[in-house]
């Protein structure tokens, strides 16, 4: 049954058998808990947050998989809500109505989440982003529907969100059938929202635990059994906040879908200004203390990873001004959820469960208000 976890009823739930966490861990941070959020990321740490509000004496706990950091601090740290490419391909597959209300959702999220922590601790910078186009058959398609395009999302993002009034060269971008610019967008640093988050949890009394994937999720009596790679633990309430990695635990339309980051060594003399969006977002770009990160590229379909990070790094050398190299001193994976629909699932899944997930690669963006919203369910 759609929403069920995928293997109710497989195992037994036996709360007399033990745990796997010692005595003192158990006293310490375990027992007698009112909530347990899977998930540490940006939607697991803002729905725990919303819960200690409206539930001042609960125990809470977030349990999550990674043991540093974690999804938030696995993307490339976009403050954006759609390029053209992106929003012109939503609007012929969804209809302008959609489209506008995907885009008020992230930007609406984007303000709470400047507005709860701060520029400052977020390390946000108001650079802007251009799309780069190489197809000139797309960039003629996006320049022809911006008049449209800012008209429908005036009411929400103001006048003009999008421009033609910027040349690549001005933008570091070289070899290109033209750009066009977001002057809306920006990005963050995403260790530095992650800190801030993390030091609120502290002050706030909410247990965070690493390291611990849960592996299993059984319900009996009014009372969860969450296992993980560790041991079991119990709570009557249990949110479901792991994006992608939902799919192993819950039959939901959402599946995980791997994005390839690189960041290079520093580069001389680099120019690159604003955010950089290319191929209706698939492959983006942007300067970190001096070294381009470039990620993406899963539409490509490369049969193997590596084939991928040449094509990353050959689009660094041939679109970047001033990068003839690209040595890669960084590389990891970061995991999107995605599904049939291109917004957010937050539902009530009935007996103390409830899902929030399926960021569509948005999560900077939309995980403080789905993390908020899955809080209000319970």
């Amino acid at each position: 049954m759609p929403g069920q976890p995928k293997n109710k009823g497989l195992r037994p739930n036996h709360p007399e058998a033990p745990s796997g966490f010692s005595y003192w861990e158990t006293k310490g941070w375990l027992q007698d808990l009112d909530a347990v959020v899977v998930g540490g990321g940006l939607v697991g740490m803002s729905a725990a947050l919303r819960l200690r509000q409206r539930h001042p004496n609960w125990r809470i706990l977030i349990v999550d998989r990674a043991t540093v950091g974690g999804a938030t601090t696995r993307n490339a740290g976009f403050a954006c809500f759609g390029s053209p490419s992106e929003l012109l391909e939503d609007w012929q597959q969804l209809g302008a109505e959609a489209t506008v209300a995907l885009v008020k959702m992230r930007w609406d999220g984007l303000q709470a989440l400047r507005q709860t922590w701060g520029d400052r601790a977020l390390g946000y910078q108001d650079c802007g982003a251009v799309e780069a186009f190489s197809d000139p058959a797309l960039f003629a398609a996006c320049r022809d529907a911006l008049p449209s395009l800012n008209e429908a999302l005036g009411d929400t993002l103001g006048n003009r969100p999008f421009t033609t009034d910027v040349k690549a060269s001005d933008a570091g971008l070289t070899r290109l059938e033209g750009v066009i610019a977001s002057p809306l967008e920006g990005a963050i640093d995403t260790s530095r929202l992650a800190t801030a988050l993390r030091m609120h949890l502290h002050r706030k009394n909410i247990g965070l635990l690493t390291g611990h994937e849960v592996t299993n999720l059984t319900h009996r009596q009014g009372c969860w059994t969450i296992e993980t790679s560790e041991g079991h633990i119990q709570a009557p309430c249990v949110l479901v906040a792991n994006n992608g990695w939902a799919s192993a635990l819950l039959d939901l339309d959402v599946q995980t879908a791997p994005n390839t980051v690189l960041v290079s060594q520093p580069q001389l003399g680099l120019h690159l200004p604003s955010t950089v969006h290319h191929d209706r977002g698939y492959v983006y770009a942007r300067e970190v203390d001096g070294r381009v990160l470039i990620g993406g590229g899963r539409h490509w379909a490369c049969p193997t990873e590596a084939e991928r990070v040449e094509r990353l790094k050959a689009w660094a050398v041939e679109h970047i001004a001033g990068v003839s190299r690209f040595e890669v001193e960084f590389q990891w994976q970061g995991h999107l959820g995605v599904g049939a629909s291109r917004g957010p699932l937050i539902e009530d899944l009935g007996d103390g469960l409830y899902a929030g997930v399926r960021m569509g690669g948005m999560g900077v963006a939309i995980g403080t208000l789905v993390g908020r919203k899955l809080a209000d369910l319970v």
